[in-house]
């Protein structure tokens, strides 16, 4: 799983340096105004958009989503009291407000 991401990461990143490179080797810009005369045009949030994606795409390929039941176990059972409290104080504000 870990290696389809990091390749659909790789593969995001590659086309947008892609895109970049062809819209700049092919848009003219004007020196006085920067505003360009002919050619494409880069479309910045979508630019933007796949960087993000390509973000979380990489962050989600680094977690271990076989360790992750284990340790949300660990974690419940290691802070049940506490999440006790927690659980109590919802339901007493649940009360309070709605009622």
């Amino acid at each position: 799983m870990r290696a389809v991401l990091g390749f659909f990461s790789s593969l995001a990143l590659g086309l947008m340096i892609a895109a970049i490179l062809v819209v700049g080797a092919t848009s003219v810009m004007n020196a006085p105004t920067g505003l360009p005369m002919s050619g494409t045009l880069l479309d910045y949030v979508s630019v933007v958009t796949g960087l993000g994606m390509g973000l979380v795409i990489a962050v989600l390929g680094r977690i271990s989503w076989s360790e992750l039941p284990r340790r949300v176990a660990q974690f419940v059972m290691h802070h049940a009291y506490r999440l006790r409290l927690i659980a109590w104080a919802a339901a007493f504000t649940a009360v309070l407000i709605y009622f």
